[in-house]
């Protein structure tokens, strides 16, 4: 009888690709940061309760340098006595920072330092939403 040549079926061999990938997972899972994400999210309402509204101490500066805290102006010599003054008043140490898209980086860092001086633990710069196209 005439029987043919059996071929050598051709495979590859799994095993050290399975090995490579799990340890590329836990290097990975180890070597990240486990931030939360930044994710726009859309709060529920409650039913019931009154909103809590916090004092905000608000640092505001113009297009041409002047300083504003919580709507007062004041001159850049008084700035740590009246923001000391007025995170006392609020009972906070948060700072909420608006200025100008013209300012320059510098003066907000100046203001920084000195908001640190008077007694601020905590900053945030407020904007405006990105608007989507």
């Amino acid at each position: 009888m005439f029987t043919r040549p059996k071929r050598p079926t051709l495979s590859i061999d799994m095993a050290p690709l399975i090995d490579v990938v799990f340890l590329l997972l836990i290097f990975f899972m180890l070597t990240s940061s486990f931030a939360p994400p930044a994710v726009p999210l859309t709060l529920p309402k409650a039913a019931t309760g009154a909103p809590s509204e916090t004092a905000k101490v608000v640092v505001s500066l113009d297009q041409a340098g002047g300083i504003a805290i919580s709507e007062n102006p004041i001159t850049e010599s008084e700035f740590e006595t009246a923001l000391r003054a007025a995170l006392d008043q609020n009972a906070t140490t948060t700072v909420h920072f608006r200025g100008d898209t013209s300012l320059d980086y510098g003066v907000f860092l100046k203001l920084i330092s000195r908001a640190r001086n008077a007694g601020a633990s905590q900053f945030h710069l407020v904007h405006d939403p990105a608007s989507n196209p």
